[in-house]
């Protein structure tokens, strides 16, 4: 109730309004909702409390029916009232807004969820045959209520008012709904600037958003959903819409919506990156929906908007660095997932970011750059080693020095982080080059094709289906007699070093990429000898026990080398005991003389997962040993 003394203080037309609200008049709420954009902060102060004296959980019905249809009427046009006195510039209430507003909702919260409840559940999702509110106006009333408290929280938990279990079902609810309808202005926002409406999709976004973190929200969400599939795709519908409603004539020419816009695209990519995290069958579940695809292709589009419209870019990063890093750090397949972003244009997108997007060094990885585009820059830098990355990029590199090189000219660093990147595409692509012709040569049109050598009934058509062994699961054969008599020739020798060779995390990747790999082992050899023999001098007085099994553990990427004893290695050979690779090893004739005897073979390291490494065995001495002596004529020289 309002006190007699705070009622003196209204205009006469609002205490008559009051008094007649008070004895249950619609009409009369009705017209003091109409008369609410003309008072001044104080008297809306005053007359919160009048706000709330309809919305009594005990008074809403079990099913809407004609009886209650007074008691209905009264508390929607008290929630009306409540949106009407919050103002906001689209992203919260605003800092200027009369505390009163804030205190009486969330001191209230408990009354007013029950209604917001009854309403979507009797009127929006239409489980009620008496609906004297209509869908759009309940969409409208619900929407945009929850829209204003998305980021309100209480002053005593500091958790966000939405984080109320019994609204975690209309949430989600309302956000699948807000994906199929037809993208229209629904949800009413008031600002001090006057009344201004959204749209529903964009407020789906942001509600949600403030609930993906809490782990009971995300079991509803796939329930309600229909399972972790529906969830990933309704996701990735909501992306894939920013870019139609950001070339919008009718957005795109309004400042206050576009910036909306970019808002709900960072807020969406949390939701997929904050799912992706609780739930591994979902992540997996975005990433054959090529999520990164369509995340970097709507970020192509933002990123093309006039900056006054588009707002600060840095917001729309926020969640798309994180989540690149999520998926490099724990996809099952990391490279086809970065090559989704590349072809999504992910460079050209990253580069036209201004220089002064900067994120914090937690976004982009513990002693990562604070720069968003050189970031993504060094991670492309640690992937060219894959032939899958470095055969998109050695097709786009020239492109790019010419389109994107003026432009990073400009930033001294950017531009040191892309001379390197152009120069290891450049070199890598030669080394390739050389290894699948002239070192390793291939017998299929496929460079990285392994194909037996001695192929004992003459073959070499590639129209024949190849066999694959399925022990280093490398080697090809046309038949299954060249299988067998590659067995008993050489391949019984050379299959388990092979499968040492391309590893058991992402071995697709790395069987296509062993030439690759191989050239860049010896040139690393070649180049650091030297230090290579200064520590092999010392591993021998360290394990003298060990001095005629030393290996030489060589980081691509790193350029760095180390020498310790087989035993830490024994983990490549599936079971093998140290023994029988070393009778294995010294059974092979070592034709290119590699080690002059000094070491017993060598490791190499690449990255596995953007912030982890896997070891591998030499793919040199591997290719050697499958690879008969007499079939090629290159050496060490020619890589």
């Amino acid at each position: 109730m309002i006190p007699a003394t705070l009622l003196s203080q209204l205009p006469l037309d609002v205490q008559r309004l009051v008094r007649r609200v008070l004895n249950r008049s619609v009409a009369d709420f009705k017209k003091l909702c109409n008369r609410l954009p003309d008072c001044s902060t104080s008297e809306l102060s005053i007359l919160q409390p009048l706000f709330y004296v309809y919305l009594d959980p005990d008074r809403i019905p079990a099913q809407s029916n004609p009886a209650a249809t007074a008691d209905i009427q009264l508390a929607y046009q008290s929630l009306l009232a409540i949106i009407a006195t919050l103002h906001t510039d689209g992203s919260g209430i605003d800092s200027d807004s009369a505390g009163s507003e804030k205190y009486h909702l969330v001191s209230s919260w408990k009354r007013v969820v029950p209604w917001l409840v009854f309403f979507h559940d009797q009127f929006i999702m239409c489980r009620a045959n008496y609906r004297p509110i209509d869908k759009v106006a309940a969409i409208r009333l619900v929407a945009s209520l929850l829209f204003h408290v998305s980021v309100i929280e209480s002053d005593s938990t500091e958790i966000s008012v939405l984080s109320t279990p019994v609204l975690y079902c209309p949430i989600a609810e309302l956000w699948l709904l807000a994906v199929n309808t037809k993208d229209r202005d629904v949800v009413w926002l008031s600002s001090r600037a006057g009344a201004r409406t959204t749209s529903f999709r964009i407020f789906g976004t942001f509600v949600i958003a403030e609930c993906i973190c809490d782990k009971p929200f995300l079991t509803i969400l796939a329930e309600v959903s229909g399972g972790v599939d529906a969830v990933a795709s309704a996701a990735l519908k909501y992306i894939k819409n920013i870019r139609s409603m950001a070339k919008n004539p009718d957005i795109a020419s309004d400042a206050f919506k576009l910036k909306l816009v970019v808002s709900m695209f960072s807020c969406c990519v949390a939701i997929i990156l904050s799912t992706s995290m609780h739930d591994a069958a979902m992540r997996e579940a975005y990433i054959l929906r090529q999520s990164l695809k369509e995340v970097f292709s709507t970020l192509r589009v933002l990123q093309s908007l006039p900056p006054g419209g588009r707002g600060s870019m840095t917001g729309a990063l926020r969640s798309t660095m994180p989540y690149i890093r999520l998926l490099l750090e724990n996809a099952d397949d990391p490279v086809s997932v970065f090559h989704q972003a590349l072809r999504a244009h992910a460079v050209e997108t990253m580069i036209h970011i201004s220089p002064s997007e900067y994120l914090s060094v937690d976004m982009v990885g513990p002693g990562k750059p604070h720069m968003a585009n050189e970031a993504f820059l060094r991670i492309l830098t640690d992937y060219t080693v894959h032939d899958k990355i470095l055969s998109y990029v050695s097709e786009h590199v020239d492109t790019w020095s010419d389109d994107l090189g003026p432009i990073m000219r400009q930033d001294k660093p950017l531009w040191d982080v892309w001379s390197e990147l152009e120069q290891k595409i450049r070199s890598y692509g030669i080394l390739r080059s050389r290894a699948e012709m002239i070192v390793w040569p291939s017998l299929s049109k496929k460079g990285w094709v392994l194909q037996n050598y001695q192929c004992y009934c003459g073959s070499t058509a590639e129209g024949i289906r190849l066999r694959q062994c399925a022990g280093c699961q490398v080697v090809r054969y046309c038949s299954k007699r060249c299988q067998r008599n590659s067995w008993y020739s050489h391949h019984r020798l050379s299959c388990q070093f092979l499968k040492a060779a391309v590893g058991s995390s992402i071995p697709h990747h790395v069987r296509r990429s062993l030439r690759l790999l191989a050239a860049l082992e010896v040139g690393h050899k070649q180049r650091k000898w030297d230090n290579i023999l200064r520590l092999v001098v010392a591993a021998r007085y360290e394990y003298p026990e060990d001095r005629e099994r030393l290996v030489v553990e060589l980081a691509l990427d790193k350029d760095e080398e180390l020498v310790r004893p087989l035993r830490n290695y024994l983990f490549l050979f599936n079971g093998l005991s140290e023994n029988e690779v070393v009778d294995r090893l010294s059974s092979w004739p070592d034709s290119r003389d590699q080690f002059q005897g000094l070491i017993l073979c060598s490791v190499i390291t690449i990255h596995d997962r953007y912030a982890a490494r896997q070891i591998l065995f030499s793919p040199c001495i591997a290719l050697d040993m499958e690879i008969v002596p007499q079939k090629f004529n290159g050496n060490v020289q020619d890589v």
